[in-house]
């Protein structure tokens, strides 16, 4: 997951809620997170990383957070198509949040598919997705094919607000999974999309990895940059959870998680960023003549 955390913050109003820290300027660190590996300090773009901290310092949440996150135990719909994304098999410490939203193909964050060290992509028959993990229990194990990312997404570790714009994958899987999908919000769905309108942040996290967590009634705080900050809480292991919203044909994926702010804000990549990914989803280098269906949320 990619973490920004203030390094040094100046003096704000005392009505503006921030963390301690010493004085200094905006610039932000951001720390790359990945599963359950430790995080390092990384450095920032200067310009990019002054226009999010100015942003996220009225960005005030006012906060669905830990305290509202509650523990899903149930093999209900959507829970079972909702899983981990592991590196290397069920018990690695290397984990994500993935979403099956359609037969063959998994949403997750972009960042879970390279290596943190290395930025080199992972080995797709490394990379399994556990559906519906549920303590020592799971709903299925589907191994990837091959995967894809957002265009003009390039694993860094001097992180821009364009990378978390970008921060969204897919991966291919190599049989049709015959859980239900849980699809993409549609377009002629996302109408009424407001400061009002509540979503469910859904992850695995570090703290629970066998148990999904729910953080219930988290909402958009603001939209800088093309991304979605959120009041929704978020941690190691969450990066590429979903971002769910209600709707008149169920449940949908609004956003995926991509990083976390502080302990009640993070930031979303929402559905408006990854349709074109998912017009053609192949492992194909090259589209054929004649296009697959594209997934939507009909």
């Amino acid at each position: 997951m990619y973490e920004v955390t203030p390094q040094n913050r100046p003096a704000v109003p005392a009505r503006r809620r921030v963390e301690s820290g010493k004085t200094g300027d905006m610039r932000p660190a951001v720390r790359y997170k990945q599963g359950m590996k430790p995080a390092r300090l990384l450095p920032s773009r200067p310009r990019a990383a002054m226009l999010l901290a100015a942003c996220l310092s009225v960005l005030a949440p006012g906060s669905a957070g830990a305290a509202n996150l509650q523990v899903i135990d149930s093999t209900q719909a959507p829970w079972p198509s909702i899983g981990r994304v592991n590196v290397a098999g069920y018990r690695t410490t290397s984990m994500c949040t993935g979403t099956l939203i359609a037969p063959t193909i998994v949403l997750t964050a972009a960042h879970c598919l390279y290596d943190s060290r290395t930025l080199k992509p992972f080995p797709p028959d490394r990379l399994l997705f556990i559906a519906g993990v549920r303590r020592n229990e799971y709903a299925a194990r589907l191994e990837t094919a091959c995967f894809l990312t957002a265009e003009g997404f390039v694993p860094s570790k001097d992180v821009s607000l364009d990378d978390i714009r970008k921060d969204v994958g897919i991966l291919i899987l190599k049989e049709a999974s015959s859980l239900a999908p849980v699809p993409p919000l549609a377009a002629r769905q996302a109408v009424h999309i407001g400061k009002d309108t509540r979503f469910r942040s859904v992850g695995y996290r570090r703290s629970r990895r066998y148990l999904p967590t729910v953080v219930p009634a988290c909402r958009i705080l603001g939209s800088p940059r093309g991304i979605w900050i959120t009041d929704c809480s978020a941690e190691s292991g969450v990066s590429g959870g979903p971002l769910l919203i209600e709707t008149q044909d169920g449940p949908r994926v609004a956003g995926v998680t991509s990083a976390r702010i502080d302990a009640d804000r993070s930031a979303i990549v929402p559905f408006s960023n990854w349709q074109a990914l998912l017009e053609n989803p192949s492992c194909r280098q090259s589209a054929p003549a004649a296009k697959p269906p594209a997934i939507t949320g009909q």
